[in-house]
């Protein structure tokens, strides 16, 4: 039976009219009412008639009410509430159902993944060791083959052995590294290239940096794709410098190598880095060679997710907003200014998101189920598994953590549990069992609900998101693929509090008077809380959808630059005119003129 049959049910035996309504949002709607249409109503107490909430939500009315009438509306109200429950559960089992079977899939073609990567990787050491045992091992055995007829020259014979014997061991050396790079799991993938790039003929300048740490498998990925093209290009006898650019942008890492001297044509140097870039692929990276203008170009490209969300390599992420306010910091820290040592740091650390009141999120997001006991709780990554306590006046102490519960000193305020979740590499977690009164040190905010005073408190001081979907699909979108905006943000609102002496202060000035990207998210938060709302494609302009260009102006992947351009310009149009209009309010005005110069990027961007 469902709710039009329980309300025409509920009409007949009384006799009077009957209605459902169901909360839709902050107000009601009517689901189901006999024998005609109901009044609309935002709110319970605007129902007429008479009125028995729904335990689940919502209420039940009938338009007047005789002698057993309310027992039976009261019957009525709790039976809605279990349909509605069982609704719920058939929704949710089937929303888990498909997960299940996405999830199934993933790690089927996770599996051909590693498979197809392990053959490669084994191809590739294979392929090392017999360099060194086979070509190596017989050039040994000719020189000392050598050493019986050397005669007086023996002296020469075995200098010349023993520098081929140095090589053989570098060669070793160079391929235990590959195997195994000690460097990369401490320091991460830049220390180990420049590491590597220590003991290669030719001198490798690096430039840029690629961010905070990602996971192992892309680190290790791009490592070895990075280590074989540095030892390709390093082997001529050039003394000029091969250029390594490295940058992070829209979800991937990229690496862009530049050879002067190239002494492989593209054909060759294709042909060089063929399994390299067959194992990159199975990464879902790109590997790329060309040679253009007498230069060796090869560009490594893989995202910082092996779950598909990046898939169009973007361009270099030279300019961009956190590349910029990066440069400011490090030139601070250089300077030895007091304070921005500790605002270097906040660089490399991911998004705190605070999860308000959210019964098993963290067992959702990570994997696991921490038995708590109502303390505000931190969750950031790490190898080990352990909980530190801090307490009042005292130092802090950490022991290993039980999935089983957590047992911790009465006088204990704070727990931060490192645990090796992949989604903490992406964000730090804070479990907060009630409505904070305050938000400093937290980049997002989830409500399981939405809270009318939480909201005109905080509005503006910190993203405030409330849990109406799937829990990590959200938080992909909203914190995971906005990363480094919201890094980018966090470290310039600290640099505005720390000492800031001549020409910090105006270096400062520059990156925020051309932060667009700011303005651009604060426009796209107030757009998907409900605070504003545009006409058109205004969220999927912004970047809600993703930030490369032709995502934004709704064009294919395979969009020309002309294309771009032209959509770009009418856009641009059109969002001005919407600003130019008289009747437009000053905060629809300004939200508008954003819009434009957003459009006015996109139509200058190159391809």
């Amino acid at each position: 039976m469902g709710f039009e049959a329980l309300i025409r049910d509920l009409a007949e035996s009384t006799g009077h009219a009957a209605a459902y309504y169901a909360p839709d949002g902050d107000g009601l709607t009517v689901v189901a009412s006999w024998p005609g249409p109901a009044t609309p109503a935002d709110r319970v107490e605007t129902i007429p008639g008479v009125v028995e909430r729904v335990p689940s939500g919502g209420a039940v009315a009938l338009s007047a009410a005789g002698p057993g009438d309310q027992e039976r509306l009261r019957r009525t109200a709790h039976r809605i509430a279990l349909l509605a429950a069982d609704e719920r559960l058939r929704a949710e089992r089937e929303r888990l159902t498909e997960r299940v079977q996405v999830l199934e899939a993933d790690a089927r073609a996770a599996r051909d993944r590693l498979a197809e990567v392990r053959d490669l990787e084994r191809r590739r050491i294979a392929g090392a060791l017999t360099a060194v045992t086979t070509r190596e091992f017989t050039d040994l055995r000719l020189l000392l083959a050598e050493l019986d007829h050397a005669g007086s020259d023996t002296a020469r014979a075995l200098s010349s052995f023993r520098t081929a014997l140095d090589d053989v061991i570098d060669r070793f050396r160079t391929v235990v590294r590959g195997v195994h790079p000690a460097m990369l799991p401490e320091r991460g993938p830049l220390s180990a290239l420049e590491e590597l790039a220590a003991d290669l003929p030719r001198p490798i300048r690096f430039n840029g940096d690629l961010g905070r740490r990602v996971g192992w498998e892309v680190e290790s990925g791009i490592y070895h794709a990075a280590a074989a093209v540095m030892s390709l290009l390093a082997e001529g006898v050039s003394r000029e410098p091969v250029g390594v650019e490295l940058s992070r942008a829209n979800g991937a890492l990229t690496l862009t190598f530049t050879d002067s001297t190239p002494r492989l044509t593209a054909t060759e140097l294709r042909a060089a880095v063929k399994d390299d870039a067959d194992r990159l692929a199975a990464f879902g990276g790109v590997l790329d060679t060309w040679v253009a203008d007498g230069r060796a170009i090869v560009r490594i490209w893989i995202p910082e997710r092996l779950d598909g969300t990046a898939v169009v390599a973007p361009a270099s992420a030279e300019g961009t907003l956190l590349a910029r306010v990066r440069d400011l910091v490090t030139t601070a820290v250089r300077e030895s200014v007091a304070g921005w040592t500790e605002i270097a740091d906040r660089l490399d650390q991911p998004p705190t998101v605070a999860l308000v009141d959210s019964s098993g999120a963290v067992e959702l997001l990570t994997g696991y189920a921490f038995a708590g006991d109502g303390a505000v709780t931190w969750y950031v990554h790490g190898r080990t598994r352990d909980v530190t306590f801090h307490r009042p006046g005292l130092p802090p102490v950490t022991t290993p953590v039980s999935v089983a519960g957590i047992t911790r000193p009465a006088d204990a305020n704070r727990l931060v549990i490192r645990w090796p979740a992949d989604i903490l590499r992406h964000m730090t977690l804070v479990d907060v069992p009630a409505l904070p009164t305050a938000v400093a040190g937290y980049d997002v905010v989830v409500l399981p609900q939405p809270d009318a005073a939480f909201l005109r408190t905080f509005r503006g001081k910190v993203d405030i998101i409330v849990a109406t979907e799937d829990l990590a699909t959200l938080l992909r979108r909203r914190v995971i693929e906005r990363a480094d905006l919201i890094t980018a943000r966090s470290v310039l609102a600290a640099a505005r509090r720390a000492p800031r002496p001549e020409p910090l202060a105006r270096l400062l000035d520059r990156i925020e008077a051309d932060a667009h990207e700011l303005a651009e998210l604060a426009l796209l938060n107030e757009l998907e809380a409900g605070y504003l709302a545009l006409p058109g494609d205004a969220e999927r302009l912004l970047g809600a959808h993703g930030r490369a260009p032709h995502i934004r102006l709704g064009l294919s992947a395979s969009a020309t630059r002309e294309e771009v351009h032209h959509t770009a310009v009418t856009a641009t149009a059109v969002w001005r005119t919407r600003a130019g209009n008289p009747a437009t309010s000053p905060h629809h005005r300004d939200a508008c003129l954003v819009l434009v110069r957003t459009c006015e990027g996109l139509s200058v961007v190159r391809s």
